[in-house]
């Protein structure tokens, strides 16, 4: 019976989901939403961006009626917040807002929750040792983060699957190393997002659009710092040590980092402004190399689990830092290993 009350919200959760999604995928709904082709769209059929909708609604019915005394008790700005960026992002969906007004709204929410939920990165523990961050430092430390990661999970939307599926992994991968938050939670998540991934695999019937991106980005972000401050009184027998959180949580939510960083890289030394639109994505690059949206997906699953696997069982060989260091020549290596494929991508058609 226990099992069956454990499982229950879940199975809700991807229902509901399910079902507003392909509510959402009629035309007199789905017009509203459309997200044309051409331009810098990497689609080429038109389809309704209005996932975040389904993605929302079943989350948030599904977890406020079974936990929603504990939710609202303990989480109640956290809530607020994820809500307001949804808001933010399904107004972007059904008009454009320009980068500029959107990137103040988001920091003025996060803002909010930081201080007034005290989500704050507040401590590093390096090799066993505590660096505690001072209060202003790092409020505007967690601001900056939050925003950063919020915004890296939005730029990776860009093809099927891709943003569902690395959200997915992330809330597994917090499941499985036992954070410190209601399982019912994380169970609707997960099962809401396996949920649209029926319908968001390629071909995609619906898109995520901003609606869904920026609030499900701003949760992981959210879940992120949540799983470093954890209490070290809490318990965790999936980890060697609790120094392993750090490159845990990295590890699982690499790739908007990882492209993020990529991106602006590549713009600030091509002389652009960092907020212009372009293909410089990794996974605009290899679609423009003839890999299709699902490769794209599974190669990035793949590369997530080596990465975790490595926290695992090479970390405590060779330290925190060291590990560090070879996740970042890792990333570098990813790099020049894409670039070489574009380069020599161009000289094919060069010599054709």
């Amino acid at each position: 019976m226990q099992m069956i009350l454990f499982f229950l919200p879940a199975l809700l959760a991807f229902a509901l989901t399910f079902a507003l999604g392909k509510l959402l995928c009629k035309p007199v709904f789905a017009r509203y939403f459309i997200v044309e082709t051409g331009g810098k769209k990497l689609h080429k059929t038109a389809v309704p961006a209005s996932g975040g909708i389904a993605l929302f609604f079943g989350i948030f019915c599904t977890a406020l009626a079974f936990e929603g005394d504990y939710l609202i008790r303990n989480h109640l700005y956290l809530i607020l917040g994820v809500s307001a960026l949804f808001v933010l992002g399904l107004v972007d969906d059904l008009k454009s807002l320009g980068w500029l007004p959107k990137l103040i709204f988001q920091v003025l929410i996060i803002s909010i929750v930081v201080v007034c939920a005290d989500l704050r990165l507040q401590s590093v523990l390096l090799e066993h040792s505590f660096f505690q961050i001072p209060y202003y430092a790092s409020v505007i430390l967690s601001i900056l983060l939050l925003t950063f990661l919020t915004n890296a999970f939005n730029f990776i939307d860009g093809i099927d699957g891709l943003a569902t599926t690395v959200a997915l992994l992330f809330i597994l991968g917090l499941l499985y190393f036992q954070i410190p938050f209601s399982s019912v939670f994380l169970m609707c998540v997960g099962a809401a997002l396996f949920g649209f991934r029926r319908i968001n695999k390629e071909p995609a019937a619906i898109f995520m659009g901003d609606s869904g991106s920026l609030f499900l980005g701003f949760l992981c972000a959210a879940f992120l710092i949540t799983f470093i401050e954890a209490d070290l009184s809490v318990s965790n027998i999936r980890l060697n040590s609790y120094q392993q959180r750090l490159p845990v949580v990295i590890a699982l939510f690499w790739y908007p980092i990882f492209d993020t960083l990529r991106v602006l890289v590549l713009r600030v030394i091509s002389g652009v402004s960092i907020f212009k639109r372009d293909k410089l994505h990794s996974y605009s690059l290899l679609l423009r190399l003839g890999y299709g949206h699902r490769q794209i997906v599974i190669l990035v699953v793949m590369l997530t689990l080596v990465q975790v696997v490595g926290v695992l069982f090479i970390e405590p060989k060779i330290g925190l830092a060291v590990f560090f260091i070879v996740q970042v020549v890792f990333w570098l290596v990813l790099n020049l290993f894409l670039d070489n494929l574009i380069k020599r991508f161009k000289r094919r058609n060069l010599n054709k």
